[in-house]
């Protein structure tokens, strides 16, 4: 940690602690690049540390708001509705318990004891008096943590600045939530990139000029917000994302942080190409645009390499939601070639044919996820996959050859289906 840094980026449980978070990652390098030192505190990996590390990790991988409601005590503990949780959702306390060998109890007493003893001494061992301005970045079960995280800082240091962002404060969500927190003071509303530094200069320079657009402020009792209808496209001016805290403390942990296998994330592209011709009807990605836009493979190749060799590692989880189709040769067809040993997970439209999935597998790629979604025409269709029933099949089938491991699912429910739609995928 920098004795000069004015500003601290948070993030909190239950984000995954197996690896680095790409958000502090990405907004820290971009901030160290403009000469803003920033300190990045992994508090999910310190929680993780605290209940064990598996019994965390199996915890993000619920729905149904359970991480929520475990940190939920400090900020909710007079809303009804917070004692209400464990019967209403009792499936999820009964499957909980089931996996982690625990009584439900345990996790009673998680969210009463042992989450507000870490977020007390989250504050006191940390200066965060020192910071003029903390960030939190929130996606998926980050939110009650992060905003309790954010009320005790504020209570505390009243003239540091807290500002929320990612992917929970995109769009209207985000402008409500700024609207029922006053103790946050700003919210950056979708790409964060060329906002959020312009943002910090702003704050640190004692908010002379204006607030950049794209950012949620107050004045007075009213919520002021001009959009950011710019993206951020400028790919090639950006390094690779700085791990370096994140690392840092897995060094302090020492022994105890063994289960914290060192996988780094990486974004080569945004948007969806796809998306930008048929936008499948039941995704919610992209909120604030679907347009597609990539780094180079020259580039994508050179901070692999750099990240492997600062990190130790060579296994990666491109966060893309779906690559650039010039990555399969130009790409993954460079590390087969130059015998790269890579464990790499990617997302991919699964009309790929025989040459195409070997490459990937020769270039390292060991899991994808292609998007299947469904072995029948009619909800194919209906989807507007843009793939049919037999070239899903042959995804799996080439996939299962070259033995890179298939994530899929089958989406149900959809308007118009049919019993028989299902009968044939049961056959198949």
């Amino acid at each position: 940690m920098s004795d000069k840094a004015q500003v601290a980026l948070v993030n909190m449980p239950f984000s995954y602690s197996k690896y680095p978070s790409i958000q502090l990652g990405t907004l820290s390098a971009l901030l160290k690049s403009k000469g803003i030192p920033v300190d990045c505190h992994h508090l999910n990996v310190r929680f993780a540390h605290k209940i064990g590390v598996p019994l965390y990790e199996m915890i993000c991988e619920k729905r149904a708001l359970f991480g929520e409601w475990l940190f939920s005590y400090l900020l909710f503990r007079d809303n009804p509705k917070r004692a209400e949780y464990p019967r209403l959702f009792k499936p999820v306390f009964e499957q909980v318990a089931k996996e982690s060998g625990h009584p439900a109890s345990f996790f009673e007493d998680m969210a009463t004891r042992t989450a507000p003893q870490f977020l007390t001494w989250a504050l006191t061992s940390i200066d965060w008096g020192q910071y003029k301005v903390v960030g939190f970045t929130s996606t998926f079960d980050q939110n009650v943590a992060s905003l309790t995280m954010a009320k005790l800082i504020k209570d505390l240091y009243p003239d540091v600045t807290i500002v929320f962002g990612g992917a929970n404060y995109d769009g209207e969500m985000g402008l409500e939530y700024f609207r029922a927190f006053p103790f946050i003071d700003h919210v950056v509303v979708g790409e964060g990139e060329e906002v959020f530094p312009d943002l910090v200069r702003y704050l640190l320079a004692g908010k002379t000029g204006a607030v950049p657009g794209g950012v949620a402020y107050r004045e007075g009792e009213q919520i002021a917000f001009s959009p950011n209808h710019s993206l951020f496209t400028d790919f090639a001016k950006t390094g690779p994302p700085d791990y370096d805290d994140y690392y840092h403390l897995l060094a302090e942990l020492g022994d105890a942080a063994q289960g914290l296998d060192r996988i780094l994330l990486y974004e080569g592209s945004r948007g969806c190409w796809w998306g930008e011709k048929h936008h499948c009807t039941f995704c919610g990605l992209n909120a604030q645009s679907m347009k597609f836009r990539a780094k180079s493979p020259e580039q994508v190749a050179r901070e692999m390499a750099y990240l492997s060799s600062r990190y130790d590692t060579a296994r990666f989880r491109l966060v893309d939601n779906i690559i650039d189709m010039k990555y399969v040769d130009n790409l993954f067809g460079r590390f087969a070639a130059d015998h790269c040993d890579l464990d790499v997970f990617i997302e991919t439209k699964s009309n790929l044919h025989k040459s195409q999935i070997r490459t990937l597998a020769a270039g390292g790629v060991k899991c994808m996820q292609p998007g299947l979604e469904s072995l029948s025409l009619n909800q194919l269709q209906a989807m507007d996959k843009g793939v049919t029933p037999m070239q899903n099949i042959i995804c799996l089938k080439w996939s299962y050859y070259y033995r890179v491991a298939v994530s899929w699912n089958i989406l149900l429910g959809f308007p118009g289906e049919t019993n028989e739609d299902y009968r044939r995928q049961i056959d198949l």
